[in-house]
């Protein structure tokens, strides 16, 4: 992840099901040889917080990550979940090992739930930006309502590390955080492509106009080498997290761009969601 391996691509689920072109893979790049091996074996996910807490276990990282597969793959009990919240807080505050912590936040954010938003907060301060980053992929991730730290969140709003600076756009844009409006907005003249888009995107909720011609942009772009630097499987994707949000959001607004997309696009797919944004629309 922040290694000798390239950040990775990812869908987030942001804006009713998001694609953000930089977003980066939870566990792609923290793959290493051998681990395959090491995750073979079933293992419930107490025995993994055993593993965890084991002070003779090397790589306690390895079992996090196993972990935060078993709590996205299966249903905790509810009544477990303050025991599993209390015991990967007790191991997040004593890893020394970054990659530790940071599975440890995917872990907690899998969970969804309310018992593990102060340790999300917490990792928002921590010392690794990969873990501040998957804090926020995380709490993006809660139900809009779970109340936040607005404040705390929107501060990454002005980081200069792209990748911060983009989930809490989104983390805005997804809890429509009425007071990062003026920020997104500003947003929309950054030089990073990425960011441009996904400001764009989370201003989508707001139906704030100053995001239509880069949504336009977006919608209109063809080519697998568009001007963007975004491939066409990327482009396609966010062509139709946008189309869904634009539906999600009954924002028609941009109703004649849809009409371009269905006489132009090459993508069926993305020609077909468009055709049916415009018929729920135009009523």
């Amino acid at each position: 992840m922040a290694e000798a391996n390239p950040k990775k691509l990812l869908e987030n689920k942001f804006l009713g099901g998001l694609v953000v072109p930089i977003a980066i893979v939870l566990v792609g790049a923290l793959i290493i040889v051998g681990v395959t091996k090491m995750l073979s074996t079933e293992r419930s996910y107490k025995d993994l917080v055993r593993e965890i807490q084991s002070k003779t276990f090397g790589n306690r990282w390895v079992a996090a990550y196993e972990l935060s597969k078993v709590i996205s793959s299966s249903q905790i009990p509810a009544e477990e979940v303050p025991w599993l919240v209390e015991n990967l807080s007790g191991v997040y505050d004593d890893a020394k090992d970054p990659r530790t912590r940071d599975f440890i936040v995917v872990a907690i954010g899998a969970l969804k739930s309310n018992a593990g938003l102060d340790l999300l907060g917490r990792s928002l301060d921590d010392l690794d930006k990969n873990v501040k980053f998957h804090g926020l992929v995380a709490l993006g991730n809660y139900p809009i309502g779970t109340k936040l730290n607005n404040e705390k969140i929107l501060s990454f709003l002005d980081s200069k590390d792209f990748a911060l600076q983009q989930a809490a756009v989104l983390v805005a844009g997804t809890h429509k955080m009425s007071a990062a409006v003026p920020r997104l907005v500003g947003l929309l003249t950054s030089d990073n492509t990425g960011i441009r888009y996904a400001a764009a995107s989370a201003l989508i909720p707001f139906k704030n106009q100053a995001a239509l011609p880069t949504l336009k942009e977006i919608l209109l772009a063809a080519g697998a080498k568009n001007s963007s630097g975004i491939s066409l499987p990327e482009m396609t994707g966010l062509k139709l997290s946008l189309i869904n949000a634009l539906q999600k959001n009954n924002w028609s607004d941009l109703n004649e761009t849809l009409i371009a997309v269905v006489n132009n696009e090459q993508n069926a797919k993305v020609i077909s969601e468009a055709r049916s944004a415009l018929n729920q629309l135009k009523k």
